[in-house]
Order: C-alpha cells, then structure tokens, then sequence
C-alpha cells in the first residue's frame, strides 16, 4: 500500500471495528489524499484483504496487504457460523493439478445445520491417487476455509461449464 498517497483501513466484515494487527481479513477502506476537486474518504472497496505480518524484502516501511486482494465482501456468506468467501474454495481447488477446471459449491440447509457439498472431477490420468487427493483436499479447506465439506467426485467433463460468468457457488438455503 502507498501509504504516503492513501489511508487504508481494514473493517470487520460484521462489527465494523478497525484492524490493525496481522492476520485478519476485512473489508479494504480507502481514502486518497491525493484528490481535491473530488475527495476520496473512507471509500468502501468491498475488497478482502489481510495486513502481512512482514515487510517488504526492498526496506519498504509500508504495510503489505497478504496476498494482494483475496476476496470480496459482497460474495461472503456465513455458513455453520463461519464468514465464507467462495474464492477462498476455488483458491485451494485451483491449486491442486490433479483436479479438472470446474467444480461447484453447493449449500443446502437440514433443520438447523448447514451442509456444504463440494462438486469435483479429477483428471484421469490422476484417479489411481483419488483418495489421497481426497484427504489433501479436505485438510487444505478445513485450513482454509475452517469448514468441513462433503465432496463429491464426478466424471471428469460431467460438471457444466459456462460460456460467460461461471456460476460455481450455489446457495439454496431458504432465505425466510
């Protein structure tokens, strides 16, 4: 962050409250001091981001936002109690070779309890190794995400795909 041009702020997606300490995601606040016909002040970007618990290899003194923006305050949903941002899903689904490009997310509701159900294909060249990926895969959510999810394997090309804006992330919870 160019902290000589913007003040950046960090807000708690649910109290509003302002992070400072490392380690914590929230809403990105900025506000430019840079502009005088059109002021800038405390603009909510909607943008996840996270203060690095680091500096910058170059002797840089500004704050790092960890991992540049990782998601966006409008696309959280809570489930089980949990604040859940779907890129953080496709960012560890991303990151395994093994899987095909496609996947979706499914969250349904059973009484009180929330239930999410994770849609994948593995490649084939990758089925013989389908349940350590498996295993590799729940552990990288659970640390991830904190949720535990019922993953389902599908043929590789069986999942739909999109032309346009993919819809991967579908919440079928009723609302009332």
């Amino acid at each position: 962050m160019n902290e000589g041009f913007f003040l950046v702020e960090i807000e708690d997606v649910e109290t509003g409250a302002i992070i400072e300490e490392p380690g914590k995601r929230g809403k990105m606040i900025i506000t430019a001091f840079d502009r005088i016909a059109q002021p800038c002040v405390r603009f909510d970007s909607k943008d996840i981001i996270e203060w690095a618990d680091y500096n910058c290899a170059c002797g840089r003194t500004y704050r790092i936002a960890k991992g540049g923006v990782v998601g966006r305050s409008d696309d959280i949903t809570k489930v089980k109690g949990v604040l859940l941002a779907p890129s953080a899903i496709e960012e560890v689904v991303r990151s395994f070779k093994e899987l095909g490009d496609e996947f979706e997310v499914i969250v349904t509701k059973k009484g009180d309890i929330d239930d999410i159900a994770l849609k994948i294909e593995i490649r084939p060249e990758h089925e013989a190794a389908k349940e350590g990926i498996l295993g590799r895969l729940k552990d990288e959510l659970r640390v991830k995400t904190n949720l535990g999810y019922k993953i389902e394997v599908h043929p590789f090309g069986a999942l739909p795909r999109y032309d346009v804006k993919a819809k991967r992330f579908k919440d079928l919870r009723d609302k009332h």
